[in-house]
């Protein structure tokens, strides 16, 4: 169960989508009452995104000026009581913004975050498009997933789960989609554009419109210049390495959000070439049972290598 989606970086035009389990179209009734719901579009539904939040941190970060900050992982964060640990509980030492993206370590994120505020995090997460729903064509909508309110982040477990992409957030894969094409696109969010038209199916001249796209600045070319080079090291060294290309370079991020009981949801998001995007992807394998034997570099990331070469060869 999950989903791929392709974008192209220039626009945010859908390249491709994929949603699984699928259905047979000679067949649809039989889909209607499937346990496994095949019908649902993976793309528009939500989730919980785990660690593919992480580059919204860091897009905060830098443009704060905060992307020095300097941290001593032990394993695990005590925020308020609580105690948050890196995946295994292993100790990743003194790590700076790059170590931490490429470790994927949940400390650095949780005391950057509270370096930065409440504010500044929610802010840029919304900018990116998280929290709101997206028209894909006329009486089709995507899930609007959930950005926590000010008022809930005040609170410091919560914001501390938040800072890793964990607690009340919840996105689709279209919207972490979005905020990875946004860095792949120099720092301009576009609103991934499924339909742009009706067309004369003899002559492809084009009719009614559908759906028109926009675009905004969110953070500087300089910032997304620098993420564009942290992401690239999560390929090269850190846990996103089932995702390089046997040709040329790529960059993303990887996540592992727990869900109910032993599950949890394998992502990895990314771009390539690392040096010139031209696509971005979002690659999700939700519902693994296994917590221990699932995570985004191991079960989602050779998804997004073969999906990325193969999508470069067209």
């Amino acid at each position: 169960s999950g989903c791929i989606l392709v974008l192209d970086t220039a626009n945010a035009k859908v390249r491709a989508c994929v949603s699984r389990p699928g259905y047979d179209p000679e067949n649809i009734s039989a889909s209607l009452n499937a346990p496994d719901s095949p019908l649902l579009e993976r793309a528009f539904q939500c989730y919980a995104v785990g660690s593919v939040f992480k580059p919204v941190v860091a897009a905060a970060a830098l443009e704060a000026g905060e992307s020095g900050f300097v941290y001593t992982c032990p394993g695990w964060c005590a925020v308020d009581g609580r105690i948050f640990r890196c995946a295994g509980g292993i100790p990743h030492g003194e790590v700076d913004l790059a170590g931490a993206l490429e470790k994927s370590c949940n400390g650095y994120f949780i005391e950057l975050g509270r370096e930065l505020g409440p504010e500044r995090v929610r802010q840029m997460a919304a900018a990116l498009g998280f929290g709101k729903g997206q028209d894909i064509a006329d009486g089709l909508r995507s899930a609007s997933g959930v950005l926590p309110e000010a008022e809930t982040l005040e609170n410091e477990g919560q914001f501390a789960n938040f800072c890793f992409g964990q607690g009340k957030l919840l996105a689709t894969p279209l919207q972490v989609a979005g905020m990875m094409n946004t860095i792949a696109a120099g720092g301009v969010y576009h609103t991934p554009l499924f339909v742009e038209c009706t067309v004369d199916e003899t002559t492809g001249e084009e009719l009614t419109p559908l759906a028109h796209g926009s675009s905004r600045r969110v953070f500087s070319v300089q910032t997304a210049e620098k993420l564009q080079e942290l992401l690239a090291g999560v390929v090269a060294e850190g846990t996103g390495r089932q995702a390089a290309p046997s040709e040329g370079t790529a960059a993303g991020k990887t996540g592992t959000a727990q869900t109910v009981g032993n599950k949890a949801h394998a992502w990895m998001i990314g771009f390539a070439p690392a040096d010139n995007p031209t696509i971005a992807v979002a690659v999700i394998v939700a519902e693994q049972e296994g917590l221990d034997d699932v995570s985004g570099g191991r079960t989602a990331a050779p998804v997004l290598q073969a999906t990325m070469q193969a999508a470069l060869k067209r």
